[in-house]
């Protein structure tokens, strides 16, 4: 154990490249740095050194350099076999170049111009040692020219109040430092505009700029010029020809794409439908499983109206969003004849490749708590139609055993079995009380309903969980969406318990505030932010905030209608305790790209539930745990914490009310679909009642630091596209439930039970 541990020390030690100059040719040097010295911070470096060729600009340091380590792994003077694959999936080492280094001055010359920074200097330095050359770029920016004044030119004035009713949303402002980056995003901005008041044809190509620096004050005036002349067609024929606003003349939506039919006339088309709704012409055929009035209600497109951008962009969301088609296409043609007076006109067709309106799939799970192994099998059914109306429903069954030794022994083992059943439909709707289209237009509204049951046995007892819940889902911005979930229903139930094992881990202990058959009736509420952008590869984050009540309006009515306390200390529904309680916890992530392949993640969460009233502590369910493939990773689940309580028989799944918790994960690619992590956890969970007998488990404000649990490791993850995965290997670093001299992983000996080993699918966050 302690060789493993001293190879996962040394691993990036490896990724160095063990040595970097094994295969620099005598007369050359090999690029070891190559940093940007820069006068002042009126540059961003960062977007400075992406402007110059990443190769000329890369440093040659620490895991970065993995790809160069397999390199060097190979013998150059062989072509064939394993020489020549790691040589492929390997890099070569970046050698310094006298002209190479002269084009990055000249890039990063062309860079500062176009920021507005016409004085700039730039000049290089090289310093050799040994067989390595470090490349020192050094910026003065000098006195950047400013914006002095805007004015506009139109060949044609049509949109000419257009563009000055939304110069407020301008991204050019005067007094700021002229920057042409700046420029583009302003066409683009302006393109989008018009587009999406109509003028369809209207491309950002036909802005032009024409700076004016002969001010001889560090100012420049510009010039925006609209042409009018040159405006590209449907049909590519250019055509001179003022602005024209578009209306939309027809609308053709067909439920399948034929491009393989169109491309093989000896295929038979199939059996066609035609329907015509609000102008709409369908195309489906005749068994097709979505009704056209759903599609319909996801389109924005109709006849006679204005053409917009943002509605077209609706449509193709929210057809998307019904999870019924892999495939939305949608195509304009200009109708030729369209009025030549104020509008022209549009022929719109929509083309809808639907998914298996049936699908199955079949899961195998395999788990180690600390020797404890087990297995389980998902079968999952989903439909894409139920009704007709793109429900989408899911039932998914559930098998699972786990072999559990008692007391540490080798012999006496037994064997856990839970089952469990779940089943779920979502209506792109809402059932109530709302169900207007022009909110479904707005808000993209679906409701969900969820029931389940779960049944586990352990020789020591048997617990069963039924649940059931009804709730709205809805967007509310680019990047924001919403749940509410109105009512939840769940009931948990003890069956069977032991004499034995009630008496030694139960009675007068606080698992009987936590152990016992008890109802749940809570309210929950959900904002989620996202701002990632699939398109492009750069920083994102993500926010979730969750908020939870249950029992009070039930212990409301007690109070009110003067209902009889059950042994004079709670009440009971259906002759059952129902627990009360509010919960809150967030969820931040942040997404920093690195490079391509590189990139580094960091989360935080921190939640707390606090029990009242009716309840003398948050149910099981509810409660917060730690360590498993998503949380705290050099600890299996529900073995960290709460606090530096210690293990023992009488709590063998830790929970908690309070969960504070940091993660960071380092991803870069291998070769293939590999890619590697290495990650490091923080946190721990505590407990808030006085009632609870683990000794260190309770939340103080003056000691709770000293309670956080670290952990960190490596991991191994297999992107395949539709799936990715994981493997993770997390070590204790510092450990809060042993003494204060053993904590720390370097003052006491490494075992097995400091090693963590998951398997998970998707990334842990």
């Amino acid at each position: 154990m302690k060789t493993f541990f001293i190879l996962l020390i040394a691993l990036p030690f490896l990724f160095y490249g063990c040595n970097p100059t094994k295969y620099v040719p005598k007369d050359k040097y090999l690029l070891h740095s190559n940093n940007i010295n820069i006068h002042n911070n009126d540059i961003n470096k960062k977007e400075l050194k992406s402007y110059v060729r990443q190769k000329e600009n890369r440093k040659i340091l620490g895991f970065l350099r993995f790809h160069l380590w397999l390199y060097n792994l190979s013998n150059i003077n062989k072509k064939k076999g394993i020489n020549k694959y790691l040589q492929n999936v390997g890099e070569e080492p970046v050698l310094w170049d006298r002209d190479a280094a002269d084009r990055s001055v000249k890039q990063m010359r062309l860079y500062l111009t176009k920021k507005g920074y016409y004085n700039a200097s730039v000049y290089d330095s090289v310093k050799f040692n040994k067989k390595k050359a470090n490349v020192t770029y050094f910026v003065n920016t000098n006195k950047p020219y400013l914006i002095h004044n805007i004015s506009y030119v139109f060949e044609d004035t049509t949109i000419r109040h257009l563009v000055f009713s939304d110069t407020l949303n301008s991204k050019i402002k005067r007094g700021a430092v002229y920057d042409e980056d700046i420029l583009l995003n302003e066409r683009i901005r302006i393109e989008y505009f018009l587009r999406n008041n109509s003028y369809f044809n209207f491309n950002r190509d036909f802005i032009g700029y024409e700076p004016d620096s002969s001010l001889n004050s560090h100012n420049v005036d510009i010039v925006m010029h609209f042409r009018s002349s040159g405006i590209r067609a449907p049909n590519s024929i250019l055509v001179a020809s003022q602005y024209r606003k578009y209306k939309i003349n027809r609308v053709i939506i067909s439920t399948e794409n034929d491009v393989g039919t169109q491309q093989n006339s000896n295929l038979q088309p199939m059996p066609r439908d035609t329907i015509s709704s609000n102008g709409v012409k369908f195309i489906y055929k005749s068994n097709f499983w979505v009704r056209p009035n759903i599609i319909l209600q996801s389109t924005y497109l109709f006849p006679g109206s204005e053409y917009k951008l943002s509605e077209e962009e609706e449509t193709k969301n929210h057809l998307f969003s019904l999870n019924v088609f892999s495939i939305v296409k949608i195509q304009f043609t200009e109708n030729k004849y369209s009025d030549t007076s104020q509008y022209r006109y549009l022929d719109c067709q929509i083309r809808l490749s639907p998914l298996n309106i049936q699908s199955y799939s079949f899961e195998v799970e395999g788990t180690n708590s600390s020797g404890n192994f087990g297995g389980a099998v998902n079968l999952v059914y989903q439909h894409k139609s139920l009704f007709g109306n793109a429900e989408n429903f899911s039932l998914k069954l559930r098998g699972a055993l786990e072999s559990v030794r008692k007391a540490q022994s080798l012999t006496d083992i037994q064997t856990v079995h839970e089952y469990g059943a779940e089943a779920s439909i979502s209506l792109p709707k809402f059932l109530l009380p709302i169900n207007r289209s022009n909110f479904v237009k707005k808000y993209n509204p679906k409701t969900v309903l969820t029931v389940s049951y779960n049944f586990q046995q352990r020789i020591e007892y048997t617990r069963t969980v039924a649940n059931a819940s009804f709730g709205y889902n809805w967007k509310s911005g680019s990047y924001a969406s919403q749940s509410f979930r109105p009512i939840e229903l769940t009931f948990v139930n003890i069956p069977r318990m032991t004499d034995e094992y009630y008496n030694k881990n139960v009675k007068n202990t606080f698992l009987s505030h936590i152990f016992y058959d008890h109802l749940i009736t809570s309210t929950g509420y959900s904002y989620t932010f996202n701002n990632q952008n699939f398109r492009k590869k750069k920083d994102f984050q993500y926010f979730r905030w969750n908020a939870e009540s249950a029992g009070n309006l039930l212990n409301t009515y007690n109070k009110l209608v003067g209902t009889m306390k059950f042994d004079s200390s709670y009440y009971k529904l259906f002759k059952t305790r129902y627990s009360q309680y509010l919960k809150t916890d967030i969820d931040y992530h942040y997404f920093h790209y690195i490079s391509d392949i590189n990139s580094v993640v960091y989360r935080l969460f921190a939640g707390i539930g606090v029990p009242y009233g009716n309840a003398t502590a948050i149910p099981f369910e509810k409660q917060y745990f730690a360590g498993g493939a998503n949380s705290m990773r050099g600890w299996q689940p529900y073995l960290l914490g709460p606090g530096s309580s210690v293990a023992t028989s009488h709590y063998p799944d830790r929970t908690g009310d309070l969960k504070l918790e940091a993660n960071a994960e380092y991803r870069f690619k291998l070769f293939w679909v590999l890619e590697g992590a290495l990650f490091a956890d923080a946190g721990n969970i505590w407990s808030l009642s006085k009632d609870d007998d683990r000794i260190g488990g309770q939340f103080q404000w003056n000691k709770f630091y000293k309670d956080v649990a670290l952990a960190g490791g490596v991991g191994l993850r297999w992107d395949f596209g539709f799936f990715l995965f994981r493997t993770d290997l997390g070590m204790k670093m510092r450990d809060p439930s042993l003494p204060q001299d053993t904590r720390w992983f370097f003052n006491r000996g490494m075992t097995g039970r400091d090693f963590a080993f998951s398997i998970a699918i998707n990334y842990p966050f």
